[in-house]
Parts: structure tokens; sequence; C-alpha cells
């Protein structure tokens, strides 16, 4: 009966003394897993999100943006019951509303139009639009930003961007039903 036992129990002894292989070479990393639905646009590890139109971080909490930029956001847990609200948070300067008058901010959400709002005046915004539940349902979330008008470039010697507004923060926050 011994003998039967280490028989039994020597496959199992044997497949655990193996050294362990490097599988990471077969693994293919799915990047969505890592979205976010909220970004710290002085955040350098929330860059990946920022698909188009943003210029370097400043004063490590803010970036300056051209008249069109573009970020992917993931849904909010849950908003895809309940639906979201797209969240901008940002300043328009001085220098912006002296150049060109009042600035229009629209916004879409992967080419689906959702709302614009119109700033007379410099100095904080919160720039917020509805977002309907079956909009968040798509793999992809891009939400594109529209600045009306923006600053041409070279409007600050030599600086030869084209620029929007600043911006800190955006985020899809998730409705409470």
């Amino acid at each position: 009966m011994l003998r039967r036992r280490f028989v039994l129990l020597a496959p199992v002894v044997a497949a655990s003394c193996r050294p362990r292989r490097d599988l990471s070479q077969y693994t293919i990393e799915d990047y969505k897993a890592n979205l976010l639905s909220a970004l710290d646009l002085g955040n350098p590890d929330h860059g990946a999100q920022l698909k188009a139109g943003f210029h370097q971080i400043e004063e490590k909490a803010w970036r300056w943006t051209e008249p069109q930029f573009k970020v992917e956001l993931k849904a909010p847990f849950a908003g895809q019951k309940a639906g979201a609200t797209l969240i901008l948070k940002g300043v328009i300067p001085e220098i912006v509303v002296l150049r060109t008058g009042p600035v229009t901010i629209g916004a879409k959400l992967n080419s689906k139009e959702l709302g614009q709002a119109t700033y007379a005046k410099a100095g904080e915004i919160e720039f917020r639009q509805d977002v309907a539940a079956a909009l968040l349902r798509a793999d992809e979330l891009m939400v594109e930003f529209i600045v009306s008008p923006g600053l041409p470039p070279n409007t600050f010697p030599g600086d030869g961007r084209a620029l929007g507004l600043i911006v800190s923060h955006i985020e899809l926050e998730k409705k409470t039903i």
C-alpha cells in the first residue's frame, strides 16, 4: 500500500518542481482596462488618455489646449444605467476674452453633439453637459471639445501654439438616480 501512494504522489511532486516559464511575451495587455473616467491634467500618468490638442503640463496642475482637443474616457461605474455629466474645469484667461470676445465651448461624445455654453467673462469655468445612458454603452468614449474662437499661433511672442483655454480637470461623473 505504501508503494501505491508514492506512485500517485510522484507526478504531483515532479510537476511542482519545474521552473516557472515567463509567459508575458504571450500576454496582450488591454489598455482600456486602465482607462479612467476622471482626468487631472496636471498628472502625467493621465497623458495617455489625452488624444489630441493638448500642450505640456504647466505648474504641475493644468495644460493649455488647442481650439479643438480630444480625450478618451471610461464610462463611470453604473453610468450605463443612470447616465452621466461631462465636466470640464478650467480657466478662460483674460487675454482670450480681450482678443476674441465671448468664448463658446462645445462638446461631442463619439461625434454626437452634447451641447455648448458661451462665456463672456474671463475666469474659472465649470462646463457641464448631460450624457444619456445609451451613449455610455459604446466600447470607446471619445470626447471632443471645440473652443470658438481660439487664439492663433504667435499670440504671445515666440509662442507658435494655437491656444483654446486652460484645462485642469475633465470627468464623466455618474448621475444619481
